[in-house]
């Protein structure tokens, strides 16, 4: 059983949230610290964890903006692909909503699970059918490898075991295991010094009900339930869970509800990993992000919240989740096909070109991780190539504008042509984007200015030689960037011959870096777009 999607209304800082898991491939969630990441990770955990929701008591700092006497309810809709709950009448319920506080037809405020205003008594079995297992920040393992709740990955591994094993094996492990017992129970030692503990016992504490005996049931092949661990090994020696790096606990953890699942064919689980590029380097991050991936493939549902470009995937732009707040409020902005579709279509794109059925693989061959970056910015400064990338940010240190700590990414993308595709992705996400690029006004009749023009709403294209045109989401130079930089800055042609001399390689890229590192001189635009993006 999968979840199709899931709802939130006042928790902690969110009010009223709706997300939609996509299929085959990992749920994101992106976004600056504090907006709310962790939070729908907690409420997810609340609602199909191992624990009974209704259970649980909800703390001051729970409620919504931490007023329950304005907001007392605090509500999580959850919605399968299969019906979650049967009640003896045969009623079959798809959607579920756990109410904290909830008044039914007047019976009085308690936590219930409902469907509409009919209360479900959910039992333990049909919750199973599709329980989380939340991998926060601490990256301890501990928990899910091992028997502290008969819903963790080791009761359920331990179980299926038990219910695979054919009779004849079970009365074969039976015999050896009596004669394990018959064996201590020969050896005098053993024998005497529990003869001589029951009869101290019995002498010297009278009316106790309970006693200490040794016990074999952790090895009896009928309790796998409490026999079976798993342990941590460095070669040939054995290690706690706690001696493993927290990166490598993630990892293994995966790795046992992978060999898990397609060993017995059971996906009703949803992994929850907060930030999985923590504690793990680069190399290491690429590889879990293909890992994932593969799990997602092979039917298990995985929830994760990130900071890492690394982790979000073209390829999966319908599980993409942007999380922001507004006025201290957590939202979320998730794009399906049909509305980044239609986006396009309603900034100039024919209808011709593109349909809802090739829209996401037409971005997912498009954008690599240089363009995904964006994602992570407040706002974005589009441009046209490396030249632009590599130099601007040392323009705007020179005005004191600094790109980092005002949320701005300077995305390159590799071609005026690609500035309109890029700026539709993230304006269908909802970033602020400033697009700069050469008006080349030897060529007025070229396709990309015209595509521009009509997207930025510019009245003009043509720009003279050494000027720049500005506006509230673009800037042009009337012919092109070193050439507007040369005419502008009386010493930038000096630095870029001496630059190019000095250097054994010089691409276009590099020097026009070392010049923007080593001028003395301000370009005016910088100042111009640094007000716009103010």
């Amino acid at each position: 059983m999968k979840i199709n999607c899931f709802g939130v209304h006042n928790f902690r800082s969110i009010k009223n949230i709706l997300i939609k898991f996509p299929k085959n491939k990992p749920l994101v969630l992106f976004g600056p610290n504090n907006a709310g990441k962790s939070n729908i990770l907690t409420a997810l955990s609340i609602a199909l964890g191992e624990s009974y929701p209704t259970y649980r008591t909800m703390e001051e700092s729970d409620y919504y903006l931490r007023d329950k006497n304005t907001y007392p309810n605090i509500e999580f809709y959850c919605e399968f692909d299969a019906p979650y709950h049967s009640d003896k009448y045969n009623n079959e319920y798809n959607a579920i909503t756990i109410s904290y506080n909830y008044d039914i037809k007047g019976e009085g405020k308690e936590n219930v699970i409902r469907n509409g205003n009919k209360k479900l008594f959910v039992s333990s079995e049909q919750r199973a059918q599709c329980q989380a297992i939340y991998l926060d920040a601490v990256r301890n393992i501990g928990s899910s490898l091992s028997y502290s709740s008969k819903y963790s990955l080791l009761s359920k591994f331990s179980s299926q075991i038990h219910e695979h094993l054919k009779q004849d094996k079970k009365e074969q492990l039976n015999q050896l295991f009596e004669q394990i017992k018959s064996l201590f129970n020969e050896t005098t030692e053993f024998k005497k010094f529990f003869e001589k503990f029951r009869s101290s016992v019995d002498n010297a504490v009278k009316g106790f009900v309970h006693t200490l005996d040794v016990d074999f049931s952790g090895y009896d092949p009928n309790n796998y339930t409490k026999s079976l661990r798993i342990v941590g090994k460095e070669g040939d020696f054995v290690r706690s869970f706690e001696e493993l790096g927290t990166g490598e606990q993630q990892v293994l953890l995966m790795a046992f509800a992978k060999a898990y699942m397609e060993t017995f064919n059971n996906t009703n689980f949803i992994l929850i990993i907060e930030e999985p590029e923590a504690h793990l380097h680069p190399i290491a991050q690429r590889w879990l992000k293909r890992y994932i991936l593969e799990m997602c493939s092979a039917g298990i549902q995985v929830v994760l919240s990130t900071h890492s470009p690394e982790f979000i995937d073209a390829n999966c732009l319908d599980g993409l989740v942007k999380v922001y707040k507004n006025n201290g409020v957590t939202n979320v902005q998730q794009v399906d096909a049909n509305e980044l579709y239609q986006f396009c279509i309603d900034t100039g794109v024919p209808q011709t070109k593109i349909n809802p059925n090739n829209i996401l693989d037409f971005y997912s061959a498009s954008l690599s991780i240089d363009q995904l970056k964006g994602l992570f910015a407040q706002k974005i400064i589009l441009v046209e190539g490396e030249t632009e990338l590599f130099s601007l940010p040392y323009y705007f240190d020179k005005v004191g504008f600094n790109l980092d700590s005002n949320g701005v990414e300077i995305v390159n993308c590799d071609g005026k042509n690609n500035i309109a595709k890029y700026y539709r992705f993230f304006k269908t996400y909802g970033y602020q984007c400033f697009c700069i690029f050469d008006a080349d006004n030897h060529n007025h009749e070229q396709q990309e200015n015209k595509e521009l023009v009509s997207l930025l709403n510019i009245s003009i294209i043509d720009v003279a030689p050494n000027a720049f045109n500005v506006g509230n989401e673009y800037g042009c130079f009337g012919h092109d960037y070193e050439t507007y930089l040369r005419n502008t800055i009386s010493e930038y042609s000096s630095l870029e011959n001496l630059i190019k001399a000095e250097l054994i390689t010089g691409s276009k890229r590099q020097v026009a870096r070392a010049v923007s590192q080593k001028i003395t001189q301000t370009p005016d635009f910088i100042r111009l777009i640094a007000k716009k993006l103010q």
